[in-house]
């Protein structure tokens, strides 16, 4: 990898700093030495951090001090440039393009929707989640997507700063020190919150997204729960529609009567346990009300769940009703069910 003149000045000015020794083990100035080999290279990095075990906790304090006084200047530089070669790509002539492709897939979609359970079967695979695989990539693109024609500079640039990234993370990890965030994963998050804020997602939906999470932890919604429930929002924002809030107490509803489904050997909306027969009883129990449910058997995947609803009429309808508000969902082994409010 060549080097950038930016980098010549972190590590020379780390090096500046660094006179931290430690008897038996590699100098701080020997560690620098072997980073900036590494990045030349694009070998050795697991040898190096492995080497960072064995310097004591004073030296790793001093190296990680020294090499914050330098990489976040290396890291916001990169940032920066991300920054602005992602808005490029939703500006101008391409957000014109794309303008047009999103409607396109839109209209595909809900044509789809608007027909009845018999000839909209066929057309959910065909017609509907092809544009929901569009939109995404139009509007929630990947990482990679967005650097497919991103110049090489650039390129090279990410890879520079991924490498200290990891580096830095490594650091922390030998010396254990407490509350640190992780660098690789902060910029990651950074990638992908500047796509989010470009794409043009309904400022409202995201809000509620955001909102989401808080909810979860507060209400014990169960991780799986939570990445099903994202996803299905996802969906609705990336049509335009409004993202669902989260109703803990139709999770708790949900949850058991996917419980009951797996316990008692039945697959059904109606149940045989008394005093929670229909959906609207059972969202009852937990203090809520319940506009509509969809129930799944198979798997212990969110996603599984998800597909298995989408290509099904009747629950694909469900989930894509413009009137609900409230949504939950609750795994129990290999049964979900889906609630609506």
């Amino acid at each position: 990898m060549k080097v950038l003149p930016l980098l010549t000045f972190l590590l020379a000015g780390i090096l500046s700093l660094s006179t931290t020794t430690h008897a038996a083990s590699l100098t701080t100035d020997e560690v620098l030495v072997r980073l900036q080999e590494v990045i030349e290279t694009e070998k050795g990095f697991e040898k190096l951090t492995a080497d960072l075990n064995e310097m004591d906790e004073k030296s790793l304090v001093a190296l990680l001090k020294n090499f914050d006084r330098t990489f976040p200047r290396l890291r916001d530089n990169y940032t920066s440039r991300y920054q602005n070669f992602a808005k490029s790509q939703f500006s101008g002539k391409a957000k014109t393009k794309k303008s047009k492709l999103i409607r396109e897939y839109r209209s595909d979609f809900m044509k789809v929707y608007a027909l009845g359970e018999g000839p909209m079967k066929p057309l959910l695979k065909t017609k509907s989640m092809p544009a929901i695989k569009g939109l995404k990539k139009l509007i929630m693109p990947e990482v990679k997507e967005i650097f497919a024609t991103a110049p090489q500079a650039l390129h090279d640039q990410r890879k520079l700063v991924m490498i200290l990234a990891k580096f830095r993370d490594a650091i922390v990890e030998a010396a254990v020190l407490p509350d640190q965030t992780p660098a690789e994963k902060g910029i990651v998050s950074f990638e992908k919150e500047t796509i989010s804020s470009f794409a043009g997602l309904p400022r409202d939906g995201l809000r509620i997204m955001k909102k989401n999470d808080q909810i979860a932890v507060k209400g014990d919604v169960l991780p799986k729960e939570r990445e099903g429930i994202r996803e299905m929002n996802e969906w609705r924002l990336l049509l335009g529609l409004n993202a669902l809030e989260i109703d803990p107490k139709l999770c708790d509803a949900s949850r058991g009567h996917s419980e009951d489904m797996n316990k008692n050997g039945f697959f059904a909306h109606d149940s045989p346990i008394k005093g929670k027969e229909t959906p609207w009883k059972r969202a009852a129990i937990e203090g809520t009300k319940a506009s509509g449910e969809n129930i799944y058997m198979g798997s212990e995947s969110p996603g599984a769940a998800n597909k298995g609803w989408f290509f099904s009429p009747g629950h694909h309808k469900n989930m894509f009703r413009a009137s609900h508000k409230r949504i939950g969902l609750g795994k129990y082994s290999r049964h979900w069910t889906q609630m609506f409010g």
